[in-house]
């Protein structure tokens, strides 16, 4: 519905919450409050505690503008008891207008105490305008600037929701059935959305919220629940290649660890049983996750059947061909490498070989998706990093074999929660050691002020045969942002000293360019790489022991681990350096990564910081579509909608077949998005 058709909004606030982002009333539904007040419980100015949430009724003693480095508005709020700062950084111009001396308000907000006790843009009611003040529980809206600009405040918003309710024939797209509602003891979508916008409680505003929670979990627990269901009998068990995994173990230049022996033996079984073995195996940096898919191939190409193993980059992908090959030539195996770069007459060689049965595996990129690259016998997937590949493209590649069994991996370690809602249709894997004799990794915080310390450092290391990366967030020069570049540092340390060798590598050079750099990187005729994140994941150079990341705060938390984990890999002390401004907002963040090199704490730290990531489809970053469900508070809540997810799947509520088509049709086909109000 348009938001024209609601009585009140002229043009100019129209266009006022589209430019805020509100083009329907569904979206204006799903604005749901940030926080509820209880406006019968004043606080007097004498009790305010830091910290503290409170209302406050008094009239304005004094207030005028603040000049200095931020300006501000200020105005003294005195109830009898004492004054109150209420400083206004934005909008400044329109509250020095309203806010004068003698006039009667009721502010709400949080108590901050700096340099004595203030609230920062309180939330106010002119008192003489509405000497009567709403009691009861009341939302409290965020307002943007430009909704500020047009006169859209509180007041406004809950006018605005009390006619939107009054409408007839009011509704949300792609709400939950009826029958399931009624089974599981929930309202409706709307009904809920109602006891956020008029609570009759604080209880029925959380009963509400709760309730949208598991309305929004639903769907996707019952999508991963069927497809764990759904992988298929072989009717057989199927013979692997025992001998070929025992010999090259016996060539490994190390003894596998406890956890990629626990992890290798739980894949072989699932490979050997009668049904498919679908399995997401989490391994931290470092912790030889490549050494078990490659036994696992071996098992089965040693029974004259296929593998297909896709990774997101050229560089990864050579690189696991280069680890590999040996060992399937020493077993009689045949393994090629298919990139987006493969010549011609090379790629149509490679086609043909595995149409023909001829190659037993092939390592790929998204080359392997290609409509003419066809198998003889595809029976076994492995999926690297699995986090830049979505379900559909997982999906497509499974659809070249027949029922293959799959293996997804991540050395991005993946938090319990979202594990269990986004890869519940695999059988879980985790491997935490890490080959033995290898130090913990120094992560130290350096202020950007003692940047020329940085480099001399690094470079009395590199002169000693020590050699570092330093990672920069932009390949191309930053006019607006502020961000460094590739170029810029190269320039700079080439600049601090004729003595050592600087190159650089990202993800716009040539391929053999990058791969030249990195093998003189490796050799030690070159001491500094300045490096994107194109080194990530696929480069293993043991002899490097320093990384410096510049402005560590462009960068996740996740994809900083991931990238210290280039350092660390050989014997020696490796040291993590995150260069940053000491006042820099991130900084405690950081400082909380610093402290620890557990993957999967580090990731649950990631998480709570900017959401999950569009992890059923193809996109893996950013904040990701759910509204009510919070990944890391609600995490019990997962298994219960599992679990309601097998009753429903095996109809235990007792529905006819049109409720339970109709109940499929529901979770099936919801859209991934979240732009459309479904959630």
């Amino acid at each position: 519905m348009d938001l024209s058709s609601l009585p009140g909004l002229g043009p100019k606030r129209v266009r006022a919450l589209n430019e805020a982002g509100y083009r329907s009333i569904v979206d204006l539904l799903y604005n749901v409050p940030r926080d509820w007040v209880d406006r019968t419980r004043i606080t007097q100015i004498a009790d305010c505690k830091p910290d503290a949430k409170v209302i406050l009724i008094g009239h304005i003693a004094r207030a005028g503008m603040i000049r200095g480095r931020k300006s501000r508005f200020t105005a003294y709020l005195d109830d009898g008891t004492g004054q109150m700062s209420l400083v206004f950084f934005r909008g400044a111009n329109h509250w020095a207008k309203n806010l004068t001396v003698g006039s009667r308000w009721m502010a709400i907000g949080k108590v901050n105490d700096y340099r004595g006790l203030q609230i920062v843009h309180p939330e106010l009611q002119h008192m003489e305008e509405e000497t009567a003040f709403e009691g009861g529980i009341v939302p409290v809206y965020s307002i943007s600037e430009v909704l500020r600009e047009s006169r859209m405040e509180q007041k406004f918003f809950r006018n605005l929701y009390a006619q939107i309710f009054k409408m007839p024939n009011l509704s949300v797209p792609n709400g939950c059935p009826k029958e399931l509602t009624e089974y599981m003891g929930l309202k409706p979508v709307l009904e809920n959305l109602r006891r956020l916008h008029f609570p009759v409680s604080f209880g029925d505003a959380m009963q509400g919220r709760m309730q949208l929670k598991k309305l929004e979990l639903l769907p996707f627990c019952l999508r991963m629940t069927k497809r764990r269901r759904s992988l298929a009998l072989r009717g057989r068990e199927r013979a692997i290649d025992q001998g070929a995994v025992m010999k090259a173990r016996a060539e490994l230049p190390y003894t596998l660890t406890d956890g990629q022996d626990k992890a290798l033996a739980q894949i072989l079984e699932g490979l050997h049983g009668k049904k498919q073995f679908h399995a997401l195996l989490q391994g931290d940096v470092g912790s030889g996750k490549t050494a078990v898919a490659m036994l696992a191939m071996l098992a089965v190409c040693g029974a004259h059947e296929q593998c297909a193993f896709m990774v997101p980059t050229d560089i990864l992908a050579r690189q696991h061909y280069a680890t590999l090959k040996p060992f399937f030539d020493a077993a009689g195996l045949r393994i090629s490498l298919l990139l987006g770069a493969t010549g011609t007459v090379e790629r149509r060689s490679i086609v043909s070989e595995l149409q023909m049965g001829l190659t037993h595996a092939v390592i790929g990129t998204h080359a392997l998706f290609s409509k003419d690259v066809l198998f003889e016998n595809l029976t076994f997937v492995i999926i690297d990093e699995q986090h830049r590949f979505g379900v559909n493209q997982r999906e497509a590649l499974l659809a070249k074999g027949n029922y293959p069994d799959l293996l997804v991996m991540s050395a991005t370690p993946i938090p319990r929660s979202l594990a269990m809602t986004f890869y519940g249709d695999l059988t879980s894997i985790v491997m935490r050691e890490k080959p033995p004799g290898r130090m913990p990794i120094k992560t130290r915080l350096v202020e950007s002020e003692k940047r020329e310390d940085m480099k001399a450092f690094i470079l009395k290391e590199a002169l000693e045969g020590n050699r570092c990366y330093w990672v920069v967030s932009r390949v191309e020069i930053d006019s607006e942002g502020g961000a460094l570049s590739v170029g810029e540092v190269k320039e700079e340390l080439q600049s601090f000293s004729p003595e050592w060798k600087v190159g650089a590598v990202h993800g716009q050079m040539d391929d053999g360019e990058r791969d030249r750099i990195l093998a003189a990187f490796a050799a030690g005729t070159i001491h500094v790489i300045v490096a994107t994140t194109v080194i990530e994941v696929g480069v293993n150079i043991p002899a490097a022991n320093l990384m410096v990341i510049d402005q560590p705060e462009r960068f996740g938390l996740a994809q900083l681990h991931q990238l210290r984990g280039r350092v660390g890999r050989g014997q020696a002390q490796a040291w993590c350096f995150l260069m940053c401004e000491q006042s820099n907002t991130a900084r405690e963040r950081l400082v909380g990564f610093a402290g620890t090199e557990d993957g999967f704490e580090i990731a649950e730290m990631d998480m709570r910081d900017r959401g999950a990531g569009n992890l059923e489809g193809s996109e893996q970053s950013g904040a990701w579509v759910f509204r009510w469900f919070d990944w890391i508070e609600d995490q019990n809540l997962i298994q219960k909608m599992l679990d309601l997810s097998e009753e429903i799947l095996d109809n235990q509520p007792n529905f006819d077949l049109a409720t339970r088509e109709k109940i499929q049709t529901w979770y099936s086909e919801l859209p991934e998005g979240n732009d459309d109000g479904i959630h």
